[in-house]
């Protein structure tokens, strides 16, 4: 408590304060206040470390994050087992994006490296090498109703004609190709860049869309979900 608060303290035994110069950093999972409130943590403790608080969002949060994760964590892989692996098809992002990752970035990582060291044999991760990497068809914890598109989530006139802008594109399109691909129906009120990115980034937490990097850009592409959707 001492060293928190004035960054000194004695050896045990003796008698000179040795000055330090450091930073604490601290990370839980846990509900700090509610174990102050059941006694489980000291109140004098708690505030002298809650000085720059900072909250990190679930990955099932931030989905569009997760295929360029994916890739790094891939790359990591390859050099450390001295193969090349290249990437993921589009299949095995689609699969990606729709487990629900209760354990988070770690998850993230050791089930791509499940997939790579038991169950790739070339340098493209393939859908089926993804799904038994998940542990079943759908995985033990995917996200529930991303399989039935009829359980899907309500979208809006302008994500509905978004979706129609991208299934025009075969290959994928980055945000500007979309935004210019928009018809005048979607752009009535105004449809900026920013609202396009939330809109792309809501079809791709509900399944209907999914990504890779192109350069410093994200190339878009519909999944199965998101063609079945339009039909």
């Amino acid at each position: 408590m001492r060293v928190l608060e004035t960054q000194s303290f004695e050896r045990l035994g003796g008698v000179r304060s040795i000055h330090t110069h450091v930073r604490f950093i601290g990370a839980t999972n846990r509900d700090l206040e509610a174990l102050i409130r059941e006694g489980k943590l000291r109140e004098d403790f708690y505030f002298r470390i809650h000085v720059l608080p900072l909250h990190l969002p679930p990955l099932r949060e931030h989905k569009e994050d997760l295929p360029h994760l994916a890739q790094h964590f891939l790359r990591r892989i390859s050099q450390r087992a001295g193969r090349r692996l290249e990437g993921f098809s589009r299949g095995a992002i689609e699969r990606l994006l729709q487990y629900d990752w209760p354990g988070n970035i770690r998850e993230l990582h050791n089930a791509i490296e499940r997939a790579a060291v038991l169950y790739g044999d070339g340098p493209v991760l393939g859908e089926p090498q993804v799904v038994q990497a998940l542990g079943g068809p759908a995985g033990k914890n995917a996200a529930p109703g991303k399989r039935a598109v009829a359980a899907g989530p309500a979208l809006n006139r302008r994500q509905e004609e978004v979706l129609h802008a991208i299934a025009g594109a075969g290959e994928g399109m980055v945000i500007e190709e979309v935004l210019a691909a928009l018809p005048a129906s979607a752009r009535r009120g105004g449809t900026s860049a920013r609202t396009l990115q939330n809109d792309l980034g809501k079809l791709a937490q509900a399944g209907y869309l999914s990504w890779i990097k192109q350069g410093n850009a994200r190339l878009y592409r519909l999944t199965p979900e998101g063609l079945q959707r339009l039909t």
